[in-house]
């Protein structure tokens, strides 16, 4: 989940725009209802609260049926979402604005701890671990614009990867961590791409357009899977890096925020915002496997630990509302 950004257009007494885009408002919850007051010095909006934290399912690695309840993992007042376990399981990489900021923080499942990886305005999002666990790859606007960034684990040094006008979202490593796809709107709309870790050769995959936050690497790390719109109902499908077309895969689950299991043998993905389902890849029907019972919960972005053992995902729930103001305006 993105945090929602409002903007203020200053605007001259007859109500045309006077000025470009200025950031008015940031923070978790989306800003509603905006209203402008008679002599305009004042803007009156509807904040929509929602809280986001991160859980845990134990499955069985074998079929990915639920072995217990759920246990909370991080949980705060603000947004705390799209988990990324570490290669070894250790730690677990997400986003949260805990610290007024949408950044990186790094959560210790030894310690019970979270500590903040970066900094900064812009927006941090999406961590992806490079196999050896020393490198998080995400994408931020902290440049003015959405880029693939670089962080090192252990001295929080960041490096930028892209530097285009385009957007360039949603990075992932390649299993021999030389590579990294993304998605790109560099073409004139988001398509799969890959480059050098260091951010060199960047090469279009896919001309097919893609949709969602799904891009997954093949296990031999010879394709990317992705999902592409389909033509109104989205499909997934592999692409090769030898510059083929790329191909369909059987559609096992109706979902897009699908996660590998380990052994490449099922898929869970949660279905409605509301149930996680297992699908098998090689036959066999689709096992439903949790669902909160709390209308008001909605779960997203499915994540299977390295050992198979756990599913990580987030858990949505509304904080209410609240009126606010804002004076000084332009």
């Amino acid at each position: 989940m993105v945090s929602s950004i409002s903007h203020r257009i200053a605007v001259s007494p007859d109500g045309r725009p006077s000025g470009g885009l200025q950031q008015l408002t940031t923070g978790a919850g989306q800003d509603v209802e905006a209203a402008v007051s008679a002599d305009g010095g004042r803007l009156a909006f509807a904040i929509l609260r929602q809280n986001a934290d991160l859980w845990k399912l134990p499955v069985d690695p074998g079929t990915g049926r639920s072995t217990g309840p759920p246990q909370e993992v991080v949980s705060t007042t603000r947004e705390d979402s799209r988990g990324s376990w570490s290669p070894d399981g250790a730690a677990i990489a997400f986003n949260s604005d805990r610290s007024g900021q949408m950044n990186l923080w790094l959560y210790s499942n030894r310690e019970s701890a979270s500590r903040q990886l970066t900094k900064g305005p812009g927006g941090d999002f999406q961590p992806a671990w490079s196999p050896d666990g020393k490198t998080i790859a995400f994408f931020s606007a902290r440049s003015g614009n959405a880029d693939i960034w670089m962080v090192d684990v252990v001295t929080g040094a960041l490096r930028q990867a892209t530097r285009t006008p385009s957007i360039d979202i949603n990075p992932a490593f390649s299993p021999d961590g030389r590579s990294i796809a993304f998605q790109s709107d560099r073409s004139g709309r988001l398509e799969v791409w890959v480059m050098n870790v260091d951010g060199s050769e960047p090469r279009q995959l896919t001309r097919v357009g893609v949709t969602g936050h799904f891009l997954r690497w093949t296990r031999d790390g010879r394709g990317v899977v992705f999902r592409c719109p389909g033509g109104g109902k989205p499909v997934s499908m592999q692409v090769p890096l030898d510059g083929a077309q790329p191909g369909p895969l059987p559609e096992v689950t109706g979902g897009s925020h699908m996660s590998f299991s380990p052994d490449g043998a099922s898929i869970m993905d949660v279905l409605a915002h509301k149930t996680l389902w297992v699908s098998p890849l090689r036959g066999g029907a689709p096992a439903r496997v949790f669902a909160f019972e709390d209308p008001e919960v909605r779960i997203d972005y499915p994540v299977w630990s390295p050992d198979g053992r756990w599913v990580l995902f987030d858990r949505f729930r509304p904080q209410g509302a609240a009126i606010w103001s804002l004076a000084g305006l332009e």
